[in-house]
């Protein structure tokens, strides 16, 4: 019986078999013809400050030091932008000549001079953004690493260790003043320095300038020296002391001042380096920077010292002295508060396991009964009450690391404080 309909079309020809087995066919030992290998995030160890590269997700030993390398790049391009951006209008609006004693005299910070705070504090804070690109160019993100095990400045780390970081300053100060005026009379006395002439309408400037930017500058040589520094060092060297060392032996040299003054810089890096790997952040470090680089420039605006400008003078042995007291002070008193308020100084991350498949806590990614991971570096969630905020959790509530586990591996929980603001 006819149809109106046409014949069936026809189907696309029989593709021929290959007689050979799969394993002796040619497209077996080609690399796209084979199917994708899923991805394997594993759970890292518990990771101490310095060693918070080793949490990126995909983390490769070249990273860190092509970061180091990019962050010195950034750094040198954003300064050079930001000094024209200052020196092109001072320079029009005052008429003051071009030459390089000018310039060395801008470049060293003057509290009659608001203009060589603003260039050189300025200068110092492009060090934060540096690090920031330097770190999204490599794939070091979330840029929040940096700062903290919970990827974020602990805020409320800061305003408790202000108080202790205060109370160091006095005790520096008084010992330092003390011993060194003991010290002078048994040498047979020194003329006090001669008053410098102040202007104060410049030295108000001054003022502002310092309680605005030294917070700025403080916290980005932290970002450097504690914290760049500190984790490419500590993301090849699993013990904290090289991680320590090192980068407070450069701080030292980052400075002009004579070997006193130096010998009480490294001094005050070592004590920031130590206190940052035991609260797993950079915040008492900043919080301590910050009280010192205001009390220093308070001095040179109230000429202080015989000076207004910054000197290679820096004291003496009392006032070494002084500071090494004062530090160890410092030091004990946030350390004992961050272990009473049981904050967390590790984390956890899931990074790419690029070994063979194995058994464990492998999760595999990619295949269609597998859930894809959250992102293995977003921190905690503070809704989740087994979530620490301070050693953030490395995945979101989907995510299997989130098993009971992976939680038994992190690290303290939330302080009362933190808990209620972050509710």
């Amino acid at each position: 019986m006819s149809s109106s309909q046409g014949p069936e079309p026809a189907g696309p020809p029989a593709e021929a078999q290959d007689p050979r087995p799969a394993a002796e066919s040619p497209a077996a030992g080609w690399a796209w013809a084979k199917p994708a290998q899923p991805i394997r995030w594993v759970p890292t160890e518990p990771l101490e400050y310095h060693r918070l590269f080793r949490g990126v997700p995909r983390y490769r030993w070249w990273r860190p030091l092509l970061a180091l390398l990019l962050g010195v790049v950034y750094y040198l391009t954003l300064s050079v932008v930001f000094g024209l951006l200052v020196m092109v209008p001072y320079l029009m609006i005052s008429g003051a000549p071009l030459d390089q004693d000018a310039l060395m005299e801008l470049a060293i910070p003057d509290t009659q001079r608001p203009i060589s705070l603003l260039l050189t504090l300025g200068s110092v804070a492009m060090m934060i953004p540096a690090v920031q690109l330097a770190m999204l160019s490599t794939g070091l993100s979330p840029v929040g690493r940096i700062w903290s095990v919970a990827l974020r400045i602990r805020w409320g780390l800061i305003w408790r260790t202000a108080l202790p970081a205060l109370a160091a300053l006095v005790v520096m100060n008084a010992i330092g003043f003390a011993l060194e005026a003991a010290l002078a009379a048994g040498r047979g006395g020194a003329a006090p320095p001669e008053a410098p002439v102040i202007d104060w309408g410049l030295a108000a400037w001054s003022a502002a300038l310092i309680l605005v930017l030294v917070p700025i500058q403080s916290a980005a040589e932290e970002m450097v020296f504690r914290g760049l520094l500190m984790q490419v060092i500590g993301s090849w060297l699993k013990s904290p002391w090289f991680a320590i060392v090192i980068p407070s032996v450069l701080f030292g040299f980052a400075h002009i001042y004579d070997v006193w003054g130096w010998l009480s810089v490294v001094a005050m890096a070592l004590i920031a380096g130590w206190i940052s790997w035991r609260t797993g952040g950079l915040e008492a470090a900043i919080s301590l920077h910050v009280i010192n680089n205001w009390v220093a420039f308070g001095f040179m605006t109230a000429g202080v010292g015989g000076a207004t400008a910054q000197t290679e003078s820096s004291g003496g042995l009392g006032s070494l002295i002084g500071t090494v007291v004062g530090l160890l002070l410092y030091a004990w008193w946030v350390d004992r508060g961050f272990r009473r308020s049981g904050g967390g100084r590790m984390r956890v991350d899931l990074v790419e396991d690029r070994g063979p498949a194995a058994g464990g806590a492998a999760v595999a990614v990619g295949s269609a009964d597998a859930a894809s991971p959250a992102d293995p570096a977003s921190p905690a969630d503070p809704a989740d009450p087994a979530s620490p905020a301070d050693s953030a959790d490395p995945a979101s509530s989907a995510d299997p690391a989130r098993s009971a586990d992976f939680a038994e591996r992190r690290d303290g929980p939330v302080p009362p404080e933190d808990r209620e603001a972050r509710a």
